[in-house]
């Protein structure tokens, strides 16, 4: 038959395909097989990236990934430095508070304390000779920070490149970016544009607390249209989240058969299980327009309006602004 191809003719992942009964061809292809040695063909089909690419990225349960060698590291050591703070260091040189959990603190008190304020910026590293001094005046702290902020950032990659590996379009990734950027402003551009990273939120539940009373204090924040916006967002969303639930529920289809509503998810089912069209016309003709929802936008408003008040911008400060205009300040 013309054209076959003949199944001797397999040379380095390449279909050679000679006529019928065309001696010279064939022979050539058994001369040119000889050429190749197996490391030769296994090299040029296999180069080092791809070996990695299939360690990362295939030959395993648990995927790792390109993002994982960022992702996984980062993660380790943030999570352990905050287990560490949290049971072993005491906050009495930073901040008065004398017991780590194993010395009668609890969950919500406990906490990686900030570097004291004499500190200033300074980068507490904790190969330092003098370790033990400095995880006491506060060096986890900055060790967790910058840990856990390419931590997260490795964590979007990661959703990234998953999204990419099945074809899906990236934006868990993009969403993603949202909390990033709060966590930055507030952990890392806020204390670098104040005095120093005394004035960040210590890692714990009630060091939080403090930090958004102190946050309120100093700046107001509730008064800014930026913390407005993100109020907005993150409380639309969850407004949203629930509307969309609800208006799942009751555009699911009916298969003919089943008695309730939980027989539309049934995987032999050939239609779709809900209808998006049913929900956003009738979400529409009540509010009269089907809107999407706008947590990433609230998120990174609250983001920047943190990076100018760690500048001191007060434009926003309506209060200051009152007192200022009448001259009492």
């Amino acid at each position: 038959m013309e054209g076959a191809v003949d199944e001797e003719s397999f040379i380095d992942d390449r279909t050679i395909v000679c006529p019928e009964n065309d001696m010279r061809c064939s022979e050539m292809v058994e001369e040119d097989r000889y050429d190749y040695s197996p490391w030769q063909i296994y090299q040029e089909e296999n180069d080092l990236f791809d070996i990695m690419d299939d360690w990362l990225r295939r030959d395993r349960f648990v995927f790792v990934g390109w993002s994982g060698l960022l992702l996984f590291p980062c993660a380790y050591f943030a999570l352990g430095g905050w287990f560490t703070g949290t049971t072993f260091v005491t906050s009495w040189y930073t901040h008065g508070w004398p017991v780590p959990i194993w010395k009668a603190a609890n969950f919500l008190t406990a906490a990686v304390s900030t570097p004291a304020n004499s500190l200033a910026h300074s980068l507490l590293l904790l190969w330092d000779l003098k370790h033990k001094e400095i995880l006491l005046v506060g060096g986890l702290w900055t060790f967790v920070a910058l840990h856990g902020a390419f931590g997260l950032i490795g964590f979007m990659l990661r959703q990234f490149e998953l999204a990419r590996s099945v074809q899906l379009r990236p934006y868990n990734a993009i969403a993603f970016s949202a909390p990033i950027a709060v966590f930055v402003s507030v952990f890392l551009i806020y204390p670098l544009g104040q005095s120093g990273w005394f004035f960040a939120p210590s890692f714990g539940v009630a060091a939080i607390f403090r930090f958004i009373l102190f946050f309120q204090g100093f700046h107001n924040w509730t008064l800014n249209p930026f913390h407005m916006m993100g109020v907005a967002g993150v409380l639309g969303a969850a407004l949203l989240c629930a509307i969309h639930g609800a208006t799942v529920e009751n555009t699911l289809f009916e298969d003919g058969d089943g008695a309730n509503t939980f027989r539309a998810f049934n995987p032999t089912q050939a239609e779709e299980t809900y209808s998006m069209v049913t929900a956003n016309r009738f979400w529409s003709q009540i509010f009269g327009v089907a809107f999407p929802i706008n947590v990433v936008t609230g998120l990174w408003m609250s983001a920047i309006g943190v990076v100018g008040l760690a500048l001191n911008l007060r434009a926003y400060d309506f209060v200051s602004q009152e007192i200022r205009a009448a001259g009492r300040s």
